[in-house]
């Protein structure tokens, strides 16, 4: 097939849906798919793999939105794609798939982590959101098309679409995945000794391991603030650290883990290139999420045999059902939250909940994802052939 991906910037080293997007690129193109990426502006280096950056035309985000649109549109139509399976809303295209959640979905939960007095100046702050009024939209257009497949990749965000917009037909679970090199133990253990005697932990140290670009929507606040509460109340007793990854401003969660008394437990190692070896440097994943489509930090870290503590609000808690991790309601859930560190530091449950992870591992892959999609693709060019 001739597959067509749109997506608005194209540079993978940004994980989230832009690393989702090169990889079912890579998967696509290797079971010998021609696939063309269009986005504003990018690069993929990946045989098999044509990108083309259309531009960013006009003067703010929402007006570059609409001209992008319009630039699609206009390459679709040269060409001859036998599917266009665009990441954000494009009216007309064949498959929809917000690996990030749909926009209603976002909105509420900028509401939901905010105080009852500044929820009114959030709802203010999204009428003047131009770009997300504009990209609501264009949702809503592409949710009304019954021609559009609108790809979930958690029954949380199929859930959206029938919630916010009642529809279920043509919506597909097409469940996330995650792609991770071989790694051997020998390699695997040298990254785990390096990793550690950066930031002072020892062999026996618990190590938690929180990975975010937005540390205000993962709730690393409230796990700062979870963590000392539980650092207090045991009293002593194994040495635990807090490591957190990630580019965004650190400087108010360093000094909220001072004021909390574990500033000298809790470890900033910024924006990370390569996060695996940061896996090998952990214990276990904690992700407070107020809001995730499905992380792909809880999907990597299961299939590294990692458990995790996630929230509800979180599509890929969906996979730690069979004792993966641990599942609180919210990031103001701190008894459940404390809990569970309580849980993942004792090392015969921690053990259990590892093998419960390898036992999911090869669900998680984007082996598996690409081959779901490519099942998608074939049943609609049956259905458009009759």
């Amino acid at each position: 097939m001739n597959i067509a991906l749109i997506i608005e910037t194209m540079d993978p080293t940004r994980g989230g849906r832009e690393a989702s997007t090169a990889q079912i690129a890579a998967g696509l193109a290797a079971r010998g798919h021609a696939v063309t990426v269009f986005c504003q502006r990018g690069q993929l280096n990946v045989e098999g793999v044509t990108v083309w950056a259309l531009g960013r035309r006009g003067l703010g985000r929402r007006r570059r939105l609409s001209n992008f649109v319009e630039d699609v549109h206009a390459a679709l139509e040269a060409g001859d794609f036998d599917i266009s399976h665009a990441m954000l809303p494009i009216p007309g295209a064949d498959v929809y798939q917000p690996r990030g959640g749909t926009v209603p979905a976002q909105a509420a939960t900028s509401r939901r982590r905010r105080s009852i007095i500044a929820r009114p100046l959030v709802e203010a702050g999204h009428m003047l959101n131009l770009h997300r009024q504009a990209m609501g939209r264009l949702e809503a257009v592409v949710a009304r098309d019954r021609g559009t497949w609108c790809l979930a990749n958690s029954d949380m965000v199929a859930r959206e679409f029938e919630t916010h917009y009642g529809r279920a037909e043509n919506v597909r679970v097409v469940y996330n995945g995650v792609d991770l090199p071989q790694i051997d133990p020998e390699r695997w253990a040298d990254w785990r000794q390096q990793k550690r005697q950066r930031f002072g932990a020892r062999r026996e140290d618990m190590v938690f391991l929180t990975v975010a670009t937005n540390l205000s929507l993962k709730g690393v606040d409230r796990t700062i603030r979870s963590f000392a509460k539980w650092i207090h109340r045991r009293k002593g007793g194994r040495p635990a650290h807090l490591l957190v990854a990630g580019n965004d401003d650190v400087e108010g969660y360093r000094r909220l883990a001072g004021l909390n008394g574990v500033g000298r437990l809790t470890n900033f190692v910024g924006k990370i290139d390569d996060i695996v070896p940061w896996y090998a440097a952990a214990d276990a994943c904690i992700l407070l999420s107020w809001y995730d489509a499905c992380s792909r930090v809880v999907l990597e870290a299961t299939r590294l045999g990692l458990p995790s503590l996630t929230t509800t609000l979180n599509g890929a808690c969906e996979v730690l059902g069979d004792g993966a991790g641990i599942i609180v309601e919210t990031p103001d859930d701190v008894r459940g939250i404390v809990a569970g560190l309580d849980d993942l530091i004792d090392d015969v449950s921690r053990a259990r909940r590892t093998e419960a992870c390898r036992a999911i591992a090869d669900r998680l892959s984007m082996d598996r994802h690409v081959e779901e999609l490519q099942g998608v693709y074939h049943e609609i060019k049956g259905q458009t052939a009759t």
